[in-house]
């Protein structure tokens, strides 16, 4: 549990600043993108927020827990609404459309607020998992209708750019936009709302780490097929936050792996994968400096051999 909360977190951190650094970095062409860009971001980061505390509460939080509760639903609807602009705000009827579905989706939520009896019962707060038992109503059905016409809208949005660009540059950023959004949506789907009606909640932390496959592909199509127009000075700032927070994550779970196989299965403490977060990222903080260090010894050596070559 301990590692999948460091995991979210991670993942978290590199949503926000990746939203972060895409915004105040573009040009004025590119704003109102990456502006909605940053928005996902931001109800990206609360999404992941609102799972980790939900899966480590205990019944000492019951008090805070139906916040964090309603916010899990609300902030997904505000997601796919903020990548739906992303997307589809710079084309004539993408503006339309976005502010619809945010109509639609500040209704939803106001109702989630008001009335959360409407979309579940009870929140069971245990040591063998948390779980929320949902009321299959009225309100349940307008959610999960909602992103069954969200999704389709987003990849339709970015499928009607895909067509109508002649520019093989921008395509292939398009098919790599797509084809990210359509897993990290099926897997969203699968887990963080199909088996939930099963009362299956241990599993719900895969959705939002899935969300990673999107950020760092829009990071890919930024990079490789510059989508959005950054500055190179805030390029090379996302480029170092995505891999420190990338490195970082495969690290996470490479330890947790082996720990969980030299102890016969036990989980590491939280003091021990903190220390090793920590650590992690100072070593990757260090890496230019190292390398620097390097060229600066090899060009010494280099330097000397080429002394003794002329004096022979």
């Amino acid at each position: 549990m301990q590692l999948i909360v460091i995991l979210l977190t991670t993942v978290s951190v590199l949503t926000f600043l990746s939203g972060a650094i895409v915004f105040f970095g573009s040009t004025k062409k590119d704003r109102a993108r990456s502006a909605w860009y940053f928005a996902a971001a931001i109800f990206a980061t609360v999404w992941m927020a609102s799972i980790s505390f939900f899966m480590i509460a205990s019944p000492s939080t019951s008090e805070t827990i139906d916040w964090h509760v309603k916010w899990t639903f609300i902030s997904a609807i505000f997601l796919d609404a903020a990548f739906l602009g992303y997307g589809a705000w710079p084309k004539k009827f993408g503006r339309p459309v976005t502010l619809i579905f945010c109509l639609i989706g500040a209704i939803i939520s106001c109702l989630i607020l008001v009335k959360p009896e409407s979309l579940y019962n009870e929140i069971i707060l245990d040591n063998t998992g948390n779980s929320v038992n949902m009321n299959i109503g009225p309100l349940y059905v307008a959610y999960i209708s909602y992103f069954g016409a969200i999704v389709p809208a987003i990849i339709a949005a970015f499928a009607q750019q895909f067509f109508k660009t002649s520019s093989e540059r921008k395509r292939g950023g398009d098919i790599i936009t797509m084809a990210s959004f359509g897993i990290s949506s099926t897997l969203v789907l699968i887990f963080n709302l199909i088996l939930p009606l099963f009362n299956n909640w241990k599993l719900i932390w895969i959705g939002p780490l899935a969300l990673a496959v999107t950020i760092i592909a829009v990071y890919y199509t930024i990079l490789r097929y510059h989508m959005l127009n950054l500055s190179s000075i805030w390029l090379r700032i996302f480029s170092y936050v995505v891999v420190i927070a990338s490195m970082a994550i495969v690290y996470m779970i490479i330890f947790s792996v082996i720990f969980a196989g030299l102890f016969r299965g036990s989980a590491p403490s939280t003091e021990v994968i903190v220390l090793n977060f920590i650590m992690i990222i100072i070593f990757i903080a260090l890496m230019p400096a190292l390398n620097g260090m390097l060229d600066f010894i090899k060009s010494l050596i280099n330097g000397s051999q080429e002394k003794e070559k002329k004096t022979k």
